[in-house]
């Protein structure tokens, strides 16, 4: 079991690592710039941790009121320190229940 979980781990920090050097490489391209593979693991491990961090304070939120079901008002509350990304979890959330209002009204 913690073999799995060890795995699994190692998988996602993959992922994250994979994700953080494509970004990483199309900013620098842009900014005519080269970035190095040191600091593409190190920004890959601080965008990690960051998610372990955001993931156990949504079951945190989610937990403290009840729930089972992580909610939008729980990823809002997550990114109240960081004013752009909150307005722009707020816009999507926004343009999100427009859609589904939109849906509702077709049917």
């Amino acid at each position: 079991m913690e073999e799995d979980n060890q795995e699994q781990k190692k998988q996602l920090l993959f992922a994250v690592w994979h994700s953080v050097n494509e970004i990483a490489k199309q900013e620098a391209q842009t900014l005519g710039k080269e970035v190095s593979e040191t600091f593409v693991t190190s920004l890959a491990e601080i965008v990690f941790d960051q998610m372990q961090t955001m993931a156990l304070d949504l079951e945190a939120f989610a937990s403290h009121s009840k729930r089972s079901v992580i909610s939008m008002e729980d990823v809002k509350l997550c990114a109240r320190r960081n004013d752009t990304l909150y307005q722009l979890i707020s816009d999507t959330a926004k343009d999100i229940a427009d859609e589904m209002n939109n849906r509702r009204k077709k049917k």
